[in-house]
């Protein structure tokens, strides 16, 4: 398979993940009635604060990524992009809404939580630009590298499982592409079905 075709929807893709990630949060408050939500606001707000030092913060792995190849292929401005998302505190919490996590955490930690999480957001769409560069650079290795990263922290971007696969396809290897399959129908996010419908596209053009 070429990865060109991969490539061209790609940018498209990453810009439906943002509209996903905000109509994801907007739906778990969906159905409920108004009074029910100005309760639960009310009694978040009264929340203490709490200990958020334990919290399963993702350390980007600089050390076993190959980001020198982002330099040898004229990209460095991408490297530096990670570099400086590595001096972050990153957490994955799109599974929230700011009243869970108050309830959870108290309002005093809100904000930086919040930073916390658009730092993931963050950190997902640029591995998914790695993968497009790295790949339009003709560098599969790498790129595989990267977007197996991604979706190992839980990446629910439709084009990082994509490109991944196409990789896969490529080589037939069809266990990672089955791996890759499962990893996809544990997503609880709006892409997940529309990523395990390509995923199994993909693989259907391998028979």
């Amino acid at each position: 398979m070429h990865y060109i075709t991969i490539i061209i929807c790609c940018s498209f893709l990453a810009l439906c993940f943002v509209v996903s990630r905000n109509v994801s949060r907007f739906k778990k408050t969906h159905g409920q009635s108004r009074e029910s939500l100005l309760e639960r606001e009310s009694e978040a707000n009264s929340v203490r604060k709490a200990d958020i030092s334990t919290l399963p913060y993702i350390e980007i792995p600089l050390d076993t990524l190959p980001v020198d190849t982002l330099s040898a292929c004229g990209h460095s401005g991408l490297a530096d992009e990670l570099y400086a998302l590595a001096g972050k505190k990153i957490l994955n919490l799109s599974m929230y809404t700011n009243t869970d996590l108050k309830m959870m955490y108290g309002p005093a930690n809100l904000d930086t939580l919040s930073a916390c999480d658009d730092a993931y957001a963050d950190l997902i769409l640029l591995l998914n630009k790695i993968g497009k560069t790295l790949l339009e650079a003709n560098d599969v290795s790498s790129a595989e590298q990267f977007l197996s990263y991604a979706v190992s922290i839980g990446s629910d971007i439709t084009a990082s499982y994509t490109m991944l696969a196409t990789i896969y396809a490529d080589q037939h290897d069809t266990d990672h592409l089955d791996e890759l399959i499962r990893k996809a129908e544990s997503i609880t996010s709006l892409s997940g079905k529309t990523i395990q419908i390509k995923l199994h596209s993909i693989k259907s053009g391998l028979k």
